[in-house]
């Protein structure tokens, strides 16, 4: 009777080994979905009156937004492409904030594709970006700096 070279513990690690890679595959791929966070849907009947001095650029996963304009803001939402939406509680004159891409949600609670190196989609790029200040007011428009280097 021939015995296998192979012995238990190494059975086991290459069992370990395999199922690590499984779940690093499988859980650092695609959008989050959590309907927990889901928000109300884009208000299509208020399009955006005018422009803001605040500048908008994607990142790999995040989107920098950079306040030129002499005011502060405060309690507003952030849309992007008519469908994300993330509640900042001020951004300051003057202040660049970074916020994760992953953190903002649809009415579904679903997210854009942030990025990264073990993304399984193309990251949902930030065409258009618009700031809420109230939610019987207008919209208004941020500069949308598209940077295809990030992608």
């Amino acid at each position: 009777m021939e015995r296998s070279s192979r012995t238990p513990v190494a059975g086991i690690l290459f069992g370990l080994a395999a199922v690590a890679t499984a779940v690093l595959v499988v859980g650092c791929g695609g959008r989050r979905y959590d309907p927990a966070r889901a928000t109300r849907p884009y208000p299509m009947d208020r399009p955006p009156t005018r422009m803001l001095e605040i500048q908008a650029l994607r990142s790999g996963g995040d989107l920098i937004l950079v306040n030129a304009s002499p005011f502060a803001f405060e309690n507003f939402d952030v849309w992007v492409n008519q469908r994300y939406m993330l509640d900042l509680e001020r951004l300051d004159v003057g202040e660049t904030r970074v916020t994760w891409l992953g953190d903002y949600f649809d009415q579904w609670g679903e997210t854009p594709v942030a990025g990264g190196f073990f993304r399984t989609e193309a990251p949902t790029p930030a065409v258009l970006v618009e700031f809420e200040i109230d939610q019987e007011g207008p919209l208004f428009g941020a500069v949308a700096i598209l940077d295809s280097s990030s992608y």
